[in-house]
């Protein structure tokens, strides 16, 4: 059962309006205190005519008091959910909310000059990064970038799994809030239109403009899967002019690998009942950012040779997933580590005696190992330990001729050019099968080099 209604009076005094909207006005209430939910409280008052069904609210009420610790925690981590209904009779006239936490918040200042503290939305992260800068709004690296949006993914794959089971529909620029911390991270606000799902209520879930899922369906699990891939193509694209409004995966390309794209169109392109869950994104991201959230496997191990001589290297050739590091151990050898997040690679060892290589991928979820075939290495014969002693040539201590200036001697006696065979004969009659023909090969031609170069060509008759 939810915490019993409360009534404004029970509220006690109210504090300064934080915020307005078309629905409801939102004030600070620093004097109610609820032992269910420490920290800072604020109401929510619905403005006439724009209430939720009150039993819509009080079924959201009622899933969070009855989740266990952690569950809970994690829930109040994650969301501004409704913690009190407060009521006027039979009717409902607003909810008690956990306040906000101020690292959500940042300060800005304004076109005008004016200092303000704006609410961190998550449409800034569409912006111009020179006008984020202009007024004093943060502008995340890439990496940010990437743990906001699998923070988002973690977010929602929460509120969809077992414990939760909510459909939050209204997914928008303005309706979550993230923050740059050591941890960036992201909190879902407006969560009293939220609804259990398979529940039929009387009030329907609104799109706002930009973020209407295709053929304008009612909302569903797979209407926030839709949302949750356009808030990835808008986050991780340039942002600037229209990066609010993308919805073409093609704009992904060169941002995202082949996985990142196969998701996204399966979302924004592929049939409703297909789109990717928040826990795919969840574990895509995590890949993505080096801290995958499965123990690791090796796909692949092979070694470039089995016979080596002591002192020379082995090429280990990997293929891993969900692996930071892989770690090579050769008998005889310290371990090897390299660095497994691209997902393959190779890794050389100098095993010191022969037996099998050992190669373990790692994560912080686990290890997985593998086993080569045993290399067999044997040592190279000690030249020295000859029991003969082998022969020492020590060139600069002979006395050798000069060397002939050919130079010179080309120029005392410059050889002549050999002239072409005087002349060959082959006849014309066919010949006899099996026999090649007579060939007449008198002729004259030099066949001494050195005398060729030093003195002219000596004649010789060859005959055949």
């Amino acid at each position: 059962m939810a915490g019993p209604p409360l009534t404004v009076a029970d509220l006690g005094r109210l504090g300064p309006a934080l915020g307005s909207g078309g629905q409801a006005v939102v004030y600070d209430a620093p004097a109610l205190h609820l032992q269910n939910a420490p920290g800072q409280l604020v109401y929510k008052e619905y403005k006439p005519g724009k209430a939720p069904r009150r039993g819509d609210v009080l079924s959201l009420i009622t899933l969070r008091d009855q989740l266990g610790p952690a569950d809970r925690d994690r829930l109040d981590g994650i969301a501004t959910w409704p913690l009190r209904a407060v009521t006027d009779g039979p009717d409902l006239r607003g909810v008690v909310l956990p306040r906000i936490p101020g690292s959500f918040f940042q300060p800005v200042t304004t076109p005008s000059g004016k200092r303000k503290t704006w609410v961190r939305e998550v449409q800034h992260l569409f912006v111009d990064p020179d006008r984020c800068q202009r007024v004093g709004m943060p502008v995340p690296s890439w990496e940010q970038r990437l743990t906001i949006c699998r923070d988002f993914a973690a977010a929602l794959d929460f509120l969809h799994g077992p414990a939760v089971d909510v459909v939050f529909g209204d997914i928008n620029a303005k309706n979550e809030l993230f923050r740059l911390d050591k941890e960036p991270t992201v909190m879902f606000v407006d969560c009293d239109a939220v609804r259990r799902r398979g529940v039929v209520t009387g009030e329907p879930q609104l799109n706002a403009p930009d973020w209407e899922p295709p053929n304008r369906t009612s909302l569903n699990r797979s209407t926030d899967l839709y949302k949750l891939a356009l808030f990835v193509l808008r986050c991780l694209t340039t942002p600037g002019d229209q990066a609010s409004t993308r919805t073409d995966p093609a704009e992904a390309a060169g941002v995202l690998d082949t996985t990142g794209r196969a998701l996204l169109d399966a979302a924004l392109l592929g049939p409703a009942a297909q789109r990717p869950e928040a826990a795919d994104w969840l574990h895509y991201l995590s890949r993505l950012l080096g801290r995958p959230l499965d123990p690791p496997q090796l796909v692949d191990v092979a070694i470039d040779r089995t016979v080596v001589p002591a002192g020379e290297p082995v090429t280990i050739s990997w293929t891993t997933t969900d692996a930071v590091t892989v770690e090579v151990i050769a008998p005889g050898h310290a371990p090897v580590v390299a660095d497994a997040r691209s997902g393959a690679g190779t890794t050389q060892v100098r095993p010191a005696r022969s037996g099998q290589l050992t190669v373990t991928a790692r994560n912080d979820h686990g290890a997985d190992s593998r086993r080569t075939p045993p290399v067999a290495v044997y040592d190279l014969p000690d030249w020295s330990a000859l029991p003969v002693p082998s022969p020492q040539l020590h060139l600069d201590a002979v006395a050798l001729p000069p060397m002939p200036d050919l130079r010179a001697a080309l120029a005392l006696h410059p050889p002549p050019i050999p002239e072409s065979p005087s002349h060959v004969t082959v006849p014309t009659a066919a010949p006899v099968s099996g026999r090649m023909p007579d060939v007449d090969l008198n002729y004259d031609a030099p066949i001494d080099l050195v005398s060729l170069m030093l003195a002219g060509p000596p004649t010789m008759e060859v005959r055949r």
